[in-house]
């Protein structure tokens, strides 16, 4: 994939690609992946989902947003507010349809502009980019027909990532062939009107790796500079036991790497999931979310795929060194972001706590926070650990029953100063209206001084907001 002008050291969603591997620096520095760039001016975009906003008059039926970076950050009044009443997009507003996700991006027809991957269940909508951004162009995905080069497309996970290594991005994604639960891509470039791929993958996870696919990551663990799938599933015949595998990309297709260590739980359709060189060794490192159990993941990358030096390791709030109290149902994990916050090169995990509770259990349930652990030598350190609320210092408004600060995370450099700005969505403010918050980093790390919010409305969209910030991509 061409390189571009992005200075960020952002790393904020499944689906980001590593640039540098090991053999191409004089001494280990961070692997770095890119930020989204849908109107290729060289400034980090972000993509918002509200999906229970009003369309018109049909309730519920959802809108995307976009607001491009600029010299001065996030530009809100050139901000793109999508729906299916846009024109271009496939199909029309309906009741309840709660059209979502925004999950991933990547240039997936080879045209230089970023494209933004709404994906839920089995069903996957690319909105193309532009010089003038997202601008409603969209292609629905087909499903497939259950055959060994047309597999079915499923709900379980999906990635964007270069996995042939032929420049272009390729859409990766659980799929059925119908004999397997396995993964399936769809090479780049697809075709803008009809979404049909270059070429078609599909890997029997069950026959040739012995785990039955049920999510999947996209992200170049093994540091060559070609994407890996990393799996998570069920061991075939293995009485419920649960399974994972490194699928190291490669022209020829996927080579086997090593075993994945979990977690495997597939919950809420939520797999909350950022690579980010950690511990700057050259190769890029997994942390996942597991909500339900309130709990974030850390596998270190490897030469094949998962680190045999550097173990995998667990986060609750009752570890030693993290901020807050491990409760039953903070959903710590709600969200994870990777980027460098404090800047001293190492790149740093910025974890949503959606349904975090304050002091006050009256006025302040399931509020939400934030919680930052920074990266090192070593990988991730609790030492200086930082949390935040919207009752910190400088961040606007006040924590509140139900605002879920922290549902969705992000650290991106929008305005290219090298130092970038943390986002984070509440999509529970304002009555489940939304709102999305900025906080500054510099050298001591994230501060919520100066930090500002925007809504929905703030950016030309329905002033119903409709649960703005609940999904991020960018």
């Amino acid at each position: 994939m061409r390189e571009r002008a992005l200075i960020t050291a952002a790393v904020c969603a499944a689906t980001l690609l590593g640039v540098v591997g090991p053999a191409a620096v004089a001494a280990p520095q961070a692997v770095t992946g890119r930020a989204a760039d849908f109107n290729g001016d060289g400034y980090a975009d972000l993509a918002i989902g509200a999906h229970t906003a009003t369309v018109g008059d049909v309730k519920r039926a959802g809108v995307v947003s976009i607001a491009y970076g600029s010299a001065t950050g996030l530009k809100y009044d050139t901000a793109s507010v999508v729906s299916k009443a846009t024109d271009g997009v496939p199909g029309d507003p309906v009741e309840d349809d709660r059209w979502r996700e925004a999950s991933s991006f990547g240039d997936l027809d080879g045209d230089e502009y970023d494209d933004l991957v709404l994906h839920w269940i089995e069903k996957n909508t690319i909105l193309w980019g532009s010089a003038n951004g997202i601008t409603g162009a969209g292609t629905t995905l087909p499903t497939g027909n259950y055959t060994a080069t047309d597999p079915k497309l499923l709900g379980g996970g999906a990635g964007v990532g270069d996995v042939n290594g032929d420049g272009i991005d390729d859409f990766v994604s659980r799929g059925n062939n119908g004999r397997s639960y396995g993964v399936s891509v769809l090479l780049g470039p697809l075709d803008r009107s009809t979404g049909k791929p270059a070429g078609v993958w599909h890997r029997d996870t069950p026959g040739l790796d012995g785990v039955s696919t049920s999510t999947l990551y996209v992200g170049d663990m093994t540091g060559d500079g070609t994407p890996d799938v990393v799996v998570s599933g069920y061991r075939v015949l293995g009485n419920g036991a649960t399974d994972g595998v490194v699928l190291k990309g490669s022209a020829a297709g996927f080579v086997k790497g090593s075993a994945y260590p979990g977690p495997y739980e597939y919950s809420d359709n939520n797999h909350p999931a950022a690579f980010g060189d950690l511990n700057k060794d050259g190769y890029q490192d997994l942390v996942t979310g597991g909500p339900k159990a309130s709990k974030i993941y850390v596998t270190y990358g490897g030469p094949n795929g998962v680190s045999d030096t550097v173990g995998s390791r667990s986060y609750t709030q009752a570890s030693a060194g993290v901020p807050g109290t491990d409760e039953a149902g903070d959903k710590f994990g709600s969200a994870v972001a990777i980027g460098d916050t404090d800047q001293d090169g190492y790149p740093d995990v910025v974890i949503g706590a959606a349904y975090e509770t304050g002091s006050d259990a009256a006025t302040t349930a399931q509020s939400g926070a934030i919680t930052v652990l920074r990266g090192s030598a070593s990988g991730v350190t609790t030492s200086g650990a930082m949390s935040f609320t919207q009752n910190a210092k400088g961040i606007p408004s006040t924590s509140e029953n139900e605002d879920h600060f922290g549902a969705a995370t992000a650290v991106i450099d929008t305005d290219g100063n090298g130092a970038p700005e943390v986002y984070v969505g509440g999509n529970g403010e304002d009555g489940y209206k939304g709102r999305v918050w900025k906080l500054a980093t510099g050298a001591s790390g994230v501060t919520g001084t100066g930090a500002t919010s925007f809504h929905l409305g703030t950016l030309g969209g329905p002033a119903g907001g409709g649960n703005f910030g609940y999904r991020f991509a960018g």
